[in-house]
């Protein structure tokens, strides 16, 4: 018999508890793994994970040459085609297995805040225009679900927001997610073509590149049309929310910008490829993995009007020889990362940062408030917290190459990631933890009822809950209670009923 060297005491008086010991975290040795979230399920170049707003059992899953994937139930998942517009998708190669690497394609999709009732996503891809103008261009789109199945986009209702001519095929970022505001935010490269040579950094009269754009795709009163583009891109359908930081700007770093001109979406400047960023569920903080140059990788807290140095600065060091300053202005304070490291020819412990997700599940909460992120190159897997002043030194969980992005499991919270692999076998996965024993996390008094749960048991194996009323010698004196409380995901939630008077309750979880 081997029994978990973890109880705990609740002292009674008087039918009050005076005191509850819980087990201390340090008592449990936490360590994480990946595995795969849907064995049965593969993928080609998935890019990004999301799920429609308060729901629990679909995921969907982008595929970089253009079509959308569903999931339709995630505890028997079987795959479905939502919306396939491959025709309309510019990618690198036609071949999907030789394709990993490119940053063309669909590169994201995100739910209208109002989806239950309007029936309204989001998509950013690269395509070409449908004005006569040639080239690949970076268009951002709304389109909506079929009204008679839920399960399928209709590739009919298509409404472009934003349609812009680039000149490269990289440094596209794409990213978009609804803040807790409500709007639109939107990750853009610096056109690409690496060390800034397209000289679009630390512009915010030009195009929409090198930031993060904030739109009111609701159009909402008292808002603002957005102004003519410098380079004849097409802005419409959407408006400017009135607060954002650039709205009525004269100068930018100390020089004269063209107000007509002004590229008043920005919500943040100075980026050089923010290819994957979040919002926390619990604290809105907006972070973002912004993939560097020759020498450092960084993570960022996107404020509004932040200006994060591009092309000046690579993370906090003044940028590698070779990175086009021309012509651009010098960032008058700019903010720093949170966190930063150097390539591996540096010593470093990557060279591509992906940005993560804060996790907010429950069946971990030793990892509960860490920003989780990964390198695409060495693999890594990194997570740290962040207090709204100072981020705490990352621990490195594990290394597996090929993420692309994150997303997280709507049932539980679990971290999820796509994890890109060769030919058309990229996978979806899921990082768990490598505990064989549970972890009790919350003990709360229901009436005269005690109610214990916790979390990450082994689904294989027995378990029981055993007590004691012995506050002398609770051990020599423990009696069944219950056996196998956990669920299918290893969670579990035991309830006790006390009797006034009973001097001592213990409670033990044992593995038979």
């Amino acid at each position: 018999m081997r029994s978990l060297q973890q109880w705990f005491g609740i002292l009674l008086i008087g039918g009050g508890i005076v005191s509850m010991d819980l087990p201390a975290h340090a008592l449990t040795t936490w360590g994480y793994i990946p595995t795969n979230a849907f064995p049965s399920l593969v993928f080609s170049n998935p890019v990004c994970i999301t799920s429609p707003p308060g729901e629990t059992n679909r995921l969907f899953i982008v595929e970089k040459h253009g079509r959308i994937i569903v999931i339709t139930n995630l505890t028997a998942p079987t795959r479905t085609i939502f919306m396939d517009i491959s025709s309309r998708v510019s990618v690198v190669n036609s071949s999907e297995s030789a394709d990993l690497n490119s940053e063309e394609g669909m590169l994201s999709m995100v739910f209208d805040p109002g989806y239950a009732t309007n029936r309204y996503f989001y998509v950013f891809y690269m395509g070409q225009a449908t004005n006569g103008t040639s080239g690949l261009h970076d268009i951002l789109s709304r389109f909506q679900t079929s009204s008679s199945n839920t399960n399928q986009g209709d590739t009919t209702s298509e409404t472009r927001f934003i349609l812009q001519y680039d000149r490269a095929s990289n440094h596209n970022a794409g990213d978009t997610h609804f803040g807790p505001d409500g709007y639109l935010y939107v990750s853009v490269g610096d056109e690409g073509d690496e060390y800034n040579t397209l000289d679009n950094a630390q512009h915010i009269d030009e195009n929409f590149f090198s930031g993060i754009l904030r739109l009111d795709v609701h159009n909402l009163p008292g808002n603002l049309t957005p102004n003519p583009s410098a380079e004849s891109a097409s802005t419409t359908n959407y408006a400017i929310p009135s607060d954002n930081p650039f709205v009525g700007a004269t100068t930018f770093d100390n020089l004269p910008v063209n107000t007509s001109q002004l590229r008043t979406e920005f919500w943040a400047v100075g980026l050089r490829n923010p290819w994957r960023y979040s919002f926390d569920p619990a604290t809105g903080t907006l972070y973002c993995g912004d993939v560097g140059q020759d020498q450092y990788e960084e993570v960022d807290i996107i404020t509004k009007g932040g200006n994060y140095g591009w092309s000046t600065w690579e993370g906090s060091n003044t940028p590698p020889s070779g990175v086009s300053t021309n012509g651009q202005p010098v960032p008058l304070n700019p903010i720093f990362p949170i966190y930063a490291y150097a390539h591996a020819s540096l010593g470093g412990p990557g060279n591509c940062i992906i940005g993560g997700v804060v996790y907010r599940g429950s069946r971990f909460p030793n990892l509960y408030g860490s920003y989780i992120f990964g390198d695409y190159v060495s693999g890594a897997f990194g997570r740290m917290t962040y207090d709204g002043t100072n981020a705490s030194t990352p621990q490195i969980l594990f290394h597996d190459a090929g993420v692309s992005a994150f997303g997280t499991d709507p049932a539980n919270g679990d971290v999820l990631y796509c994890n890109l692999q060769s030919g058309n076998n990229s996978v979806i996965k899921r990082i768990i933890s490598t505990n064989s024993v549970p972890y009790i996390n919350a003990v709360i008094l229901s009436g005269t009822n005690v109610i214990i749960s916790g979390t990450n048991g082994p689904v294989n194996g027995t378990y029981s809950v055993l007590g004691s009323t012995n506050a002398i010698s609770p051990i020599a004196t423990w009696e069944p209670l219950s056996t196998n409380p956990f669920d299918g995901s290893g969670n579990f939630m035991f309830t006790n009923p006390i009797m006034p008077g009973n001097p001592a309750l213990f409670f033990l979880l044992q593995l038979q």
